[in-house]
């Protein structure tokens, strides 16, 4: 259930190759989110509440000399339904407050019979990523494209694009040893109401693809809220079992930290 939340407005595609990319420096400026932000949803399938997931922000945490937002996301299943399926799922991104590119991606599945941890080091600067755990030698370091994402950074880049509807956005994306070019379509706007409240959104039509019992099978669709924040508010989305639905049930805003553009040169450590 956790793949739904961390893979928002991404349209999985054919593999790029990473030679003659420019890794220039770049400045992404975010108006959608910041230090504080906590997003609550129920998880349901059918009229069975499974469980509940929680994205939320942190930091600025200085990493490698840079700083950071930390990204989280979680997902527990409910005692009653995980009586039978139980799912304790974490995924976790340092993400360049800067240049808006990943910096480290941590992983921790359990979703029933089926567990899997993993580490991802992006080295933006030498356009590699390394997976300390990998026992294959030849997947241990790879080349990633310029200002590569993980997952789940990708959805809160997506968040800083104007996403116009009708219009097309693309994302250069690492997931799980390999290189994709993200799509990100926005198809129309509508009006959502959700326990948390009524809201004026966008709706996307991405694609996932992803490890475990809730890998996407089919369509997904996921409305953001039609401002600045570009919020999550709902999604649906089919995966082995069925039908899962992820309504925003709370959620606290958490502003944007102002970050001036440095130039590219070295920049100032609070970010400012």
């Amino acid at each position: 259930m956790i793949h739904l939340l961390i893979a928002l407005g991404v349209f999985m595609a054919d593999s790029l190759e990473t030679g003659g990319e420019d890794y220039s420096p770049r400045f992404v400026e975010n108006c959608a989110f910041g230090p504080g932000e906590r997003l609550e949803f129920s998880v349901e399938y059918g009229i069975i509440k499974a469980g509940t997931a929680v994205l939320s922000v942190t930091g600025p945490e200085q990493y490698q000399g840079l700083m950071a937002y930390r990204i989280t996301a979680t997902a527990r299943s409910n005692p009653a339904f995980g009586s039978f399926f139980e799912v304790n799922d974490i995924n976790e991104a340092l993400l360049d407050m800067v240049q808006f590119h990943t910096l480290r991606f941590f992983k921790d599945l359990n979703e029933g019979d089926f567990h899997y941890s993993e580490e991802v080091i992006y080295d933006q600067d030498a356009g590699l990523v390394h997976y300390p755990q990998e026992r294959d030698t030849t997947l241990r370091e790879m080349e990633i494209p310029p200002h590569a994402l993980d997952v789940l950074s990708a959805f809160y880049f997506a968040r800083t694009l104007p996403l116009e509807v009708g219009e097309t956005y693309f994302i250069d994306c690492h997931i799980d040893n390999e290189n994709y070019p993200l799509e990100v379509t926005v198809v129309e706007r509508d009006r959502i109401r959700v326990p948390a409240g009524e809201f004026d959104c966008v709706m996307v039509q991405p694609g996932l693809r992803s490890q475990g019992l809730f890998d996407q099978q089919g369509e997904i669709w996921i409305w953001l809220t039609d401002d600045q924040r570009h919020m999550p508010v709902l999604m649906r989305s089919a995966i082995v079992i069925g039908e899962i639905v992820c309504v925003l049930k709370d959620y606290t805003e958490g502003p944007p930290i102002e970050v001036e553009n440095p130039g590219f040169e070295v920049y100032p450590l609070d970010g400012r």
